[in-house]
Protein backbone atom coordinates (compact mmCIF):
# COMPACT_ATOMS: atom_id res chain seq x y z
CA UNK A 1 0.00 0.00 0.00
CA UNK A 2 1.51 3.51 -0.73
CA UNK A 3 1.17 6.47 1.57
CA UNK A 4 -1.52 7.68 -0.52
CA UNK A 5 -4.02 5.11 -0.15
CA UNK A 6 -3.47 4.70 3.53
CA UNK A 7 -4.14 8.04 4.43
CA UNK A 8 -7.14 8.24 2.10
CA UNK A 9 -8.50 5.36 4.24
CA UNK A 10 -8.34 7.59 7.30
CA UNK A 11 -9.62 10.99 8.16
CA UNK A 12 -7.16 13.42 8.92
CA UNK A 13 -8.37 14.33 11.98
CA UNK A 14 -8.15 10.17 13.33
CA UNK A 15 -4.37 10.69 12.55
CA UNK A 16 -3.70 14.10 14.35
CA UNK A 17 -5.26 12.59 17.22
CA UNK A 18 -3.20 9.36 17.24
CA UNK A 19 -0.10 11.35 16.94
CA UNK A 20 -1.27 13.56 19.70
CA UNK A 21 -2.00 10.70 21.57
CA UNK A 22 1.54 8.98 21.10
CA UNK A 23 3.26 12.08 21.75
CA UNK A 24 1.60 12.35 24.89
CA UNK A 25 2.52 8.95 26.04
CA UNK A 26 6.31 9.51 25.56
CA UNK A 27 6.23 12.41 26.94
CA UNK A 28 4.38 11.44 30.33
CA UNK A 29 6.79 8.08 30.20
CA UNK A 30 9.43 10.42 29.66
CA UNK A 31 8.23 12.71 32.73
CA UNK A 32 7.63 9.65 34.90
CA UNK A 33 11.31 8.56 34.55
CA UNK A 34 12.37 12.06 35.00
CA UNK A 35 9.86 11.78 38.28
CA UNK A 36 11.60 8.18 39.41
CA UNK A 37 15.15 9.51 38.65
CA UNK A 38 14.73 12.61 40.89
CA UNK A 39 13.43 10.54 43.81
CA UNK A 40 16.33 8.01 43.54
CA UNK A 41 18.79 11.36 43.45
CA UNK A 42 16.91 12.21 46.72
CA UNK A 43 16.79 9.01 48.52
CA UNK A 44 20.50 8.88 47.83
CA UNK A 45 21.30 12.05 49.07
CA UNK A 46 19.35 11.56 52.22
CA UNK A 47 20.78 8.19 53.04
CA UNK A 48 24.50 9.99 52.09
CA UNK A 49 23.60 12.90 54.83
CA UNK A 50 22.82 10.20 57.41
CA UNK A 51 25.64 8.31 56.43
CA UNK A 52 27.64 11.28 57.19
CA UNK A 53 25.83 12.25 60.14
CA UNK A 54 26.95 9.21 62.06
CA UNK A 55 30.40 8.54 60.94
CA UNK A 56 31.35 12.44 61.88
CA UNK A 57 29.56 11.40 65.12
CA UNK A 58 32.15 8.70 65.65
CA UNK A 59 35.13 10.10 64.23
CA UNK A 60 34.30 13.48 66.36
CA UNK A 61 33.90 10.52 69.43
CA UNK A 62 37.56 9.49 68.48
CA UNK A 63 39.19 12.14 68.59
CA UNK A 64 37.68 13.45 71.73
CA UNK A 65 38.06 10.64 73.55
CA UNK A 66 42.48 10.70 73.51
CA UNK A 67 42.33 14.96 74.14
CA UNK A 68 43.28 14.36 77.57
CA UNK A 69 45.69 11.65 76.72
CA UNK A 70 47.56 13.92 74.21
CA UNK A 71 47.17 17.47 76.26
CA UNK A 72 48.70 15.39 79.53
CA UNK A 73 51.46 13.49 77.21
CA UNK A 74 52.68 16.91 76.10
CA UNK A 75 53.20 18.02 79.74
CA UNK A 76 54.87 14.60 81.09
CA UNK A 77 57.04 14.99 78.25
CA UNK A 78 58.41 18.17 78.60
CA UNK A 79 58.33 17.32 82.33
CA UNK A 80 60.49 14.45 81.70
CA UNK A 81 62.80 15.87 79.31
CA UNK A 82 63.39 19.34 82.14
CA UNK A 83 63.64 16.84 84.95
CA UNK A 84 66.74 14.46 86.22
CA UNK A 85 64.99 11.29 85.37
CA UNK A 86 67.45 8.55 83.60
CA UNK A 87 66.88 9.18 80.07
CA UNK A 88 66.14 5.60 79.29
CA UNK A 89 63.24 3.83 78.10
CA UNK A 90 62.16 2.99 81.29
CA UNK A 91 62.70 6.67 82.60
CA UNK A 92 60.44 7.32 80.15
CA UNK A 93 57.62 5.29 80.37
CA UNK A 94 57.24 5.62 84.30
CA UNK A 95 57.30 9.63 83.82
CA UNK A 96 54.99 9.85 81.22
CA UNK A 97 52.90 6.99 82.17
CA UNK A 98 53.27 6.42 77.96
CA UNK A 99 50.74 4.62 76.56
CA UNK A 100 51.83 4.54 73.01
CA UNK A 101 50.65 8.06 70.69
CA UNK A 102 46.95 6.11 70.53
CA UNK A 103 46.69 7.63 66.72
CA UNK A 104 43.38 8.49 65.69
CA UNK A 105 41.82 5.89 63.02
CA UNK A 106 38.99 7.90 61.30
CA UNK A 107 36.18 6.41 59.62
CA UNK A 108 35.65 7.57 55.99
CA UNK A 109 33.22 4.05 54.33
CA UNK A 110 30.47 7.52 54.45
CA UNK A 111 32.69 9.00 51.92
CA UNK A 112 33.45 5.87 49.50
CA UNK A 113 30.44 5.63 49.51
CA UNK A 114 29.20 8.56 48.54
CA UNK A 115 31.87 9.00 45.85
CA UNK A 116 30.93 5.23 44.74
CA UNK A 117 27.21 6.09 43.99
CA UNK A 118 27.89 10.22 43.17
CA UNK A 119 25.50 11.27 46.40
CA UNK A 120 27.86 14.07 46.84
CA UNK A 121 26.95 15.53 43.72
CA UNK A 122 22.64 15.16 44.59
CA UNK A 123 23.82 17.14 47.66
CA UNK A 124 23.31 21.15 48.04
CA UNK A 125 26.92 22.63 47.04
CA UNK A 126 27.31 24.38 50.29
CA UNK A 127 27.32 20.98 52.67
CA UNK A 128 29.13 18.98 50.08
CA UNK A 129 31.75 21.70 50.37
CA UNK A 130 31.36 21.22 54.12
CA UNK A 131 31.48 17.67 54.70
CA UNK A 132 34.43 17.34 52.11
CA UNK A 133 36.05 20.31 53.60
CA UNK A 134 36.05 17.85 57.14
CA UNK A 135 37.17 14.98 55.21
CA UNK A 136 40.02 16.34 53.78
CA UNK A 137 41.06 17.63 57.38
CA UNK A 138 40.90 14.35 58.54
CA UNK A 139 42.94 12.84 55.27
CA UNK A 140 45.68 15.48 55.93
CA UNK A 141 45.96 14.64 60.30
CA UNK A 142 45.64 10.64 59.43
CA UNK A 143 48.49 10.78 56.83
CA UNK A 144 50.67 13.32 59.51
CA UNK A 145 49.93 9.98 62.04
CA UNK A 146 50.95 7.65 59.80
CA UNK A 147 54.19 9.32 58.33
CA UNK A 148 54.99 9.99 62.38
CA UNK A 149 54.41 6.70 63.10
CA UNK A 150 56.51 5.07 60.20
CA UNK A 151 59.28 7.64 60.61
CA UNK A 152 59.67 7.17 64.32
CA UNK A 153 58.66 3.43 65.22
CA UNK A 154 61.73 2.23 63.16
CA UNK A 155 63.68 -0.94 64.46
CA UNK A 156 66.77 1.88 64.57
CA UNK A 157 64.82 3.75 67.52
CA UNK A 158 64.99 1.75 70.11
CA UNK A 159 68.64 0.88 70.00
CA UNK A 160 70.14 3.38 71.79
CA UNK A 161 69.00 3.38 75.16
CA UNK A 162 69.02 7.35 75.88
CA UNK A 163 65.43 8.26 75.08
CA UNK A 164 65.69 12.24 74.12
CA UNK A 165 65.65 11.93 70.67
CA UNK A 166 62.61 10.33 70.85
CA UNK A 167 61.13 12.33 73.48
CA UNK A 168 62.12 15.31 71.05
CA UNK A 169 60.46 14.33 68.23
CA UNK A 170 57.63 12.86 70.27
CA UNK A 171 56.80 16.50 72.09
CA UNK A 172 56.88 18.35 68.81
CA UNK A 173 54.34 15.52 67.59
CA UNK A 174 51.98 15.87 70.03
CA UNK A 175 52.22 19.70 70.55
CA UNK A 176 51.34 19.64 66.55
CA UNK A 177 48.02 16.82 67.67
CA UNK A 178 47.02 18.99 70.27
CA UNK A 179 46.89 21.85 67.78
CA UNK A 180 44.99 20.25 65.31
CA UNK A 181 42.58 17.77 67.26
CA UNK A 182 40.88 20.87 68.11
CA UNK A 183 40.30 22.28 64.66
CA UNK A 184 38.54 18.92 63.67
CA UNK A 185 36.34 18.91 66.59
CA UNK A 186 35.53 22.39 65.49
CA UNK A 187 34.80 21.03 62.24
CA UNK A 188 32.91 18.21 63.34
CA UNK A 189 30.98 20.51 65.53
CA UNK A 190 30.13 23.43 62.48
CA UNK A 191 29.25 20.93 59.81
CA UNK A 192 27.39 17.98 61.89
CA UNK A 193 24.35 20.71 62.61
CA UNK A 194 24.19 21.56 58.64
CA UNK A 195 23.66 17.95 57.97
CA UNK A 196 21.14 17.14 59.92
CA UNK A 197 18.97 19.88 58.63
CA UNK A 198 19.55 19.77 55.07
CA UNK A 199 16.97 18.59 53.09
Amino acid sequence: MRLEEILRGRPLLGWLTELALVSAGVFLALLADQWRESREHRQLAADALRNFAEEMRVNRKAVADVRAYHERLARDIDAFLASDVPKTMQGFQVATQFRGVQPVVFEHTAWDLALATQALSYLPQDIAYAISRVYTQQQTFQTYENNFAQGMFSPSTFQNDDTRALARAMLVYVTDVNIQEPKLVQSYDEALPRIMVAP
